[in-house]
């Protein structure tokens, strides 16, 4: 599943760098940056009181700390980090359009390949050699990578057949299951080797998570979409909501594994987990949408 979020990097990249798309710089801080801020203060907050009130059962002045240290210094909640990504991107923006407004497609299929060479490429092989390279550019993660990728399949600057995405993602998906079965089973074996393995399965610049999370995008762009009511529906109601159920569905989480200390792989296994993954989306879109119904909060989430 580690193809997810690159995918949705991916379909911002060619939402937000459409050349239709107006951004002034207004837009930019009023709507997108203000609403991510207000976003990781409040929830940040909430958060905090939560872990206070049912796993800390601290006091006001602790939760008022935490809740500091979350919001500066990302020592919250882990699912957060995707809000300071999203500050990355959008402050980056306007450099982003600047480029792919004026780049000729040569240009830009040079930008992806120095970043897939720096940006994936050069990490995996310092994490297989166990050195540091000498070689960098000046960035130093690989989102801007997908959201250029994005674009790029979106207009047809990349083009895949696509037979041939279909075929480039089994080989990833099936390359993928291998190495986490052989880093998990071989980790008290092989425990370097393993660990290596399961640093680079646990970074979205892998290289192989790069080339799935193309084959799926250029999948998906040359599907053509019949229209199906039912399904179309539950899709753009949970899209509505979809802000607000990744905010929430860690509470429902952590509810479950600290509070009620369930242990699915005890009871139930693979059963179990899909009960709380659909268990987690249906309360989380719940309260979204309950929540969407009161004024400020409802142009939050």
């Amino acid at each position: 599943m580690m193809w997810a979020v690159p995918c949705f990097v991916m379909a911002s990249g060619a939402l937000l760098l459409d050349s239709k798309r107006v951004l002034s710089m207004k837009k930019l801080f009023g709507k997108y940056v203000l609403r991510m801020a207000v976003a990781l203060v409040v929830f940040s907050i909430l958060f905090a009181v939560f872990d206070g009130v049912f796993i800390k059962k601290c006091g006001v002045g602790e939760m008022f700390t935490d809740s500091i240290d979350a919001i500066f210094f990302g020592s919250g909640w882990m699912h957060m980090w995707y809000i300071y990504l999203l500050f990355a991107l959008y402050l980056m923006l306007p450099i982003y359009k600047l480029i792919t407004g004026n780049a000729t497609a040569a240009q830009l299929k040079y930008i992806l390949l120095i970043y897939t060479i720096f940006a994936s490429l050069i990490p995996f092989i310092e994490t297989i050699a166990g050195k540091k390279l000498p070689f960098y550019i000046c960035v130093y993660t690989v989102y801007p990578l997908y959201f250029f990728l994005g674009h790029a399949l979106h207009t047809g600057i990349i083009k895949l057949p696509k037979r041939a995405s279909v075929l480039m993602l089994v080989i990833c998906l099936g390359i993928i299951a291998m190495l986490t079965v052989h880093a998990y089973n071989n980790s008290e074996a092989a425990p370097e080797t393993s660990g290596k393995m399961i640093n680079l399965l646990g970074v979205y610049s892998f290289p192989l998570y790069v080339a799935a999370a193309i084959a799926l995008f250029g999948f998906l762009r040359k599907t053509k979409n019949q229209p199906v009511p039912v399904i179309d529906k539950i899709a753009a109601e949970l899209d509505n909501c979809s802000f607000g159920i990744y905010l929430l569905h860690m509470v429902v989480l952590r509810y479950i594994f600290l509070v009620m200390k369930f242990n699915p792989f005890e009871h139930g296994g693979t059963i179990s987990t899909i009960g709380i993954c659909l268990l987690t989306l249906v309360i989380s879109y719940a309260v979204t949408k309950v929540l969407k119904f009161i004024p400020y909060v409802n142009k939050l989430i």
